[in-house]
């Protein structure tokens, strides 16, 4: 097998996989001896990868040998491809891990097991509030701020941790904030990407070194056992914004958008407000090649919090839960953005003439 190392969802890295190439078995004896099923073959060693490469076994609770049991019969009776796509889906849903996926030869994803989840920001009706303040995209489609409301709060929106994030742009945009109350940073929206963007913006408001996350992975191909988690430590910057600063996360966050909820919650000055993170923390994973085109995603580490809690499964938790509901968003209101204003001690902006009827929100505070 070969591999390549995917950060998040890369597109650019699918193209570049190289083919499996299956085992030739020996033929001693023609007239007694049956070749190997090739399917059979690829079963095996899409089972022995996961056995060997897997980060989330002890996490689970997983008995991969006897997964693989399970499915053998079926294996056997596979006679095409496509029926060992499916096979190689069913199989691996048992992980029920959302980083495990199936890319096909155009670049097409199948995810292996997908639960869903809720998206609680609708992009429409982020722009009703935030057009009228005077919203710009400093990099299309990766971030944008304004200065939002009658108090002048300031504003970020990131909807991708892409590697070409602009740092120095966003050092021109908040340096000359470093004085106001607060600021609202609004993530949820952004799901995958790249470490690197995430490290570069969680500095920006990193006081003194601290612990951001935990990192572990397999210490033997022979064994599911894990290594001691290493601490990833964050470091300031000559300067840092270090007033009230309310983050908003929710589901949409997966990855390296986890990562950065996890960092930013251990700086004192930072409230999560909204919903807990999506729980995809085996992350990043390792893209291995299948034959006719076909590639497996396969997670070699997974990420704790500082208290050595996994995210895998559960997610990052808020300080500061607020419900919302697709009703909320069809009548034009956002309750998270709106109660982060309230949380700042201002009034949010007046949202777009079509907002309609507002839906009341239940808002609640955890400790953790």
């Amino acid at each position: 097998m070969t591999s390549i190392r995917l950060t998040g969802r890369s597109r650019l890295l699918r193209g570049a996989i190289l083919l499996l190439i299956l085992p030739v078995g020996c033929i001693d004896n023609p007239a007694t001896t049956q070749p190997p099923d090739p399917f059979v073959s690829e079963y095996q060693l899409l089972w022995e990868l996961f056995d060997t490469e897997y980060v989330g076994f002890q996490v689970k609770g997983i008995d991969w040998g006897q997964v693989r049991a399970e499915y053998a019969d079926a294996a056997a009776d596979v006679s095409s491809m496509e029926e060992m796509i499916g096979l190689a889906q069913s199989m691996l849903a048992e992980l029920e891990d959302r980083h495990v996926e199936l890319i096909g030869p155009e670049g097409d994803t199948l995810p292996s097991w997908d639960p869903g989840y809720f998206v609680n920001a609708d992009p429409a009706v982020l722009m009703g509030y935030l057009e009228p303040c005077g919203f710009v995209w400093m990099q299309p489609e990766v971030w944008g701020f304004c200065l939002a409301g009658p108090d002048s709060i300031p504003y970020f929106l990131v909807t991708e941790w892409d590697g070409s994030f602009n740092t120095s742009l966003l050092d021109n945009v908040l340096e000359p904030l470093l004085d106001s109350p607060g600021l609202i940073l609004d993530v949820r929206l952004c799901e995958e990407g790249t470490e690197g963007a995430v490290d570069n913006v969680v500095r920006r408001f990193v006081d003194q070194v601290r612990i951001g996350h935990l990192l572990q992975e397999r210490t033997d191909p022979g064994t599911h056992d894990l290594s001691d988690p290493t601490p990833c430590l964050l470091h300031p910057r000559s300067w840092g914004f270090d007033a009230p600063v309310a983050l908003l996360t929710g589901e949409a966050n997966s990855g390296a958008g986890e990562v950065f909820a996890c960092d930013m919650a251990e700086l004192p000055q930072v409230a999560l407000i909204g919903d807990t993170t999506r729980g995809s923390g085996d992350w990043p994973a390792v893209a291995w090649g299948l034959p006719e085109g076909w590639t497996v995603t396969c997670p070699e580490r997974t990420v704790l919090r500082p208290d050595s809690s996994y995210i895998e499964g559960d997610g990052v938790p808020p300080d500061i839960v607020v419900e919302s509901a697709s009703a909320d968003f069809e009548n034009g209101f956002d309750p998270v953005l709106e109660y982060a204003f309230a949380w700042l001690g201002a009034q949010p902006p007046e949202p777009g003439p079509d907002r309609g009827a507002a839906q009341s929100s239940e808002v609640s505070t955890r400790t953790y």
